[in-house]
């Protein structure tokens, strides 16, 4: 399954160098200054550190997602095949909510700002869902609940992301990104060591960790990052989808994300259940493995991020997917489960290139105005993958 990606990642690098299309250079920006508010926002650690903690709730639930849902399917529907065929109908919710949540955001303007309202209704609308899935064991009472919990969920991502854009000018955002990356990181790290680990013995462990983590980080968020009240997008003609078809550079990254992030998906949904089989060792040692891969993740992601400023954004981001794609292929091949675990901490910086670099390269190509509606799309095309990942994974 690791060396199915390949092809995938080799067609997303592609997309990154199609000749671009010639653009005029952006304003320079103020230093400090917002350019949607035009507020003087200082870029200390504490206010980037207090935003990545947002990040921190969205690692939590993935994984919740990666290391711990797909166990929690597969007791209930008994294959991998089914298992895989169940979490790809969460990819419908990543395609229609994230964009659907950043043209709201772009188009209100509340007292507590534009962004903060729809992160908040999405993480309460997800984090009810889950608690729902505690009290039942019927498969399809909790595909249904699966679902609203996945539309909560993305309709809280796009604001988020596009909320990093409102905060911090675009000279420091590829440093605000690998701060975000870093301590944001950590809420996959707990995850793993203190909820996923004891599934086996404690299978509603997880559940409560999940919405605990998500509470708690999002009202360190909304404390710390401060909206001030924004000109309301105005509606252009075309609309969102209008604006996107002018932006060819963009639409390549688009879909360069399409591919690479089918590949990432087939490997990861499957990373626990594959170690498992593959190496031949128990439910600790496969998360333990998970482990390490997101520990080097989350080491990286500032150095990287610090990288794509010195040596280019588009350069990490190629050079990432590169070792990312080689890294997970040669994984099955190692000898032993203890000789795979380098391969995984190459396989984890690599990922943090892919996330940390590519989201402020990606920002970088973007018009001014409706930043949240261009989000929304991009996070269309990360998660309306899990349409195809983990199905294709699950038959793999």
């Amino acid at each position: 399954m690791e060396s199915a990606v390949i092809p995938a990642f080799v067609c997303g690098i592609g997309m990154l160098y199609a000749p671009p299309k010639k653009r005029a250079a952006p304003p320079p920006a103020d230093k400090g200054i917002s350019a949607v508010t035009g507020a003087r926002l200082p870029s200390s650690f504490r206010r980037m550190a207090g935003f990545a903690m947002g990040l921190f709730a969205v690692q939590t639930f993935w994984g919740f997602t990666m290391a711990t849902l797909p166990l929690y399917l597969r007791d209930l529907a008994g294959s991998n095949t089914l298992t895989g065929i169940l979490l790809s109908t969460t990819g419908i919710a990543g395609i229609v909510f994230p964009i659907a949540s950043g043209a709201v955001s772009d188009r209100i303007s509340t007292r507590w700002g534009r962004r903060k309202p729809v992160i908040a209704a999405g993480w309460t609308l997800a984090c009810c869902a889950l608690l729902a899935m505690t009290a039942v064991r019927s498969l399809p009472a909790v595909l249904g609940l699966l679902v609203f919990a996945y539309a909560g969920f993305f309709i809280a991502l796009g604001p988020y992301f596009a909320l990093l854009a409102d905060t911090f000018p675009p000279e420091e955002r590829s440093a605000a990104t690998g701060v975000m990356f870093l301590v944001g990181g950590t809420g996959i790290l707990s995850y793993l060591l203190f909820a996923a680990r004891f599934y086996e013995s404690s299978p509603l462990w997880p559940f409560f960790w999940t919405v605990g983590g998500i509470v708690l980080a999002n009202s360190v968020l909304f404390f710390v990052i401060r909206e001030r009240a924004a000109a309301v997008a105005l509606p252009r003609p075309g609309g969102l989808f209008g604006d996107v078809l002018n932006q060819r550079t963009v639409i390549r990254f688009y879909a360069g994300m399409l591919f690479w992030w089918t590949g990432l998906w087939m490997v990861s949904t499957f990373f626990i259940i594959a170690y498992r089989e593959v190496f031949g060792v128990s439910i600790a040692r496969a998360v333990a493995a998970f482990l390490v891969f997101n520990v080097s993740f989350v080491i990286s992601a500032l150095p990287v991020g610090l990288l794509g400023i010195r040596y280019g954004l588009k350069k990490i981001t190629a050079c990432g997917l590169g070792l990312l794609a080689l890294s997970l292929a040669l994984t099955p091949f190692i000898g032993g489960y203890g000789a795979s675990l380098p391969f995984l901490v190459v396989a984890g910086a690599s990922y943090s290139a892919v996330l940390a670099v590519s989201y402020p390269f990606f920002l970088r190509l973007l018009p001014a105005g409706n930043t949240a509606g261009f989000v929304g799309l991009y996070m269309a095309c990360q998660n309306g993958t899990l349409l195809v990942g983990p199905a294709l994974g699950g038959l793999v």
